[in-house]
């Protein structure tokens, strides 16, 4: 018995030295397992920000462009015909990536160690990105595009300016931003092609009409 104490200690003291890390100082950590005689020995240690992997995020991130860009790719190949139901799956993903940006910063501001309270000034940004996308699900396309994709923008430069994130996920945040409002402009310039009117005034003089036929409706 003493014996395999003295090997759990002699074990337990190199986790210092393995693969060169240092004490516990409240940055990220890393949990593995060193193989012991008879028992495995756990080794809580520190990793130093340079040994991080960017290639999950931006893997993700990059991924995540592919529905902004599906339909209106696929309305430029079948000759720039315009689809609808297109339009109304384009603006429920943007209004969908809208509001997961206002969670990324309510998460940062929780998160322990991060160095940004969880004030009004945070967690009021943190909301109003998916006040901004139920909104533009409310009106649907087209006018609903205008509080998405100004949400879109509102998020991206926030997010470069402020303090929180580190330099790669701010040039991350700038090549996503571009990407989710450079698929809008395709999408918008097709329906230009086609109708000569992207329909925003159209669809405010419905809304309009609606609004009248309601109050006539309430005021009988």
């Amino acid at each position: 018995m003493a014996a395999f104490s003295l090997r759990l200690s002699r074990c337990c003291s190199r986790i210092s030295l393995h693969r060169g890390f240092g004490t516990f100082d409240g940055r990220k950590t890393e949990l593995s397992r060193i193989n012991c005689p008879q028992t495995y020995c756990r080794k809580l240690s520190t990793t130093s920000g340079n040994s991080v992997s960017y290639l999950p995020a931006f893997s993700l991130g990059l991924s995540g462009l592919i529905p902004f860009y599906v339909p209106p790719l696929y309305m430029v190949y079948n000759d720039f015909t315009f689809c609808a139901d297109g339009e109304a799956m384009h603006l429920a993903y943007s209004a969908t990536i809208l509001s997961f940006l206002g969670g990324v910063r309510w998460g940062l501001t929780l998160a322990p160690g991060s160095g940004q309270q969880p004030d009004w000034r945070n967690l009021c940004y943190s909301v109003t990105p998916s006040l901004l996308a139920w909104s533009g699900l409310l009106v649907q396309a087209p006018l609903g595009y205008l509080p998405v994709t100004g949400g879109l923008l509102l998020a991206g430069t926030l997010d470069l300016i402020w303090a929180g994130y580190p330099i790669w996920f701010k040039v991350l945040r700038l090549i996503l931003t571009a990407g989710a409002l450079s698929s809008i402009g395709v999408l918008l310039w097709v329906k230009q092609a086609q109708e000569s009117d992207v329909g925003v005034s159209r669809q405010i003089r419905e809304y309009r009409t609606k609004w009248r036929n309601w109050r006539d409706g309430a005021e009988q």
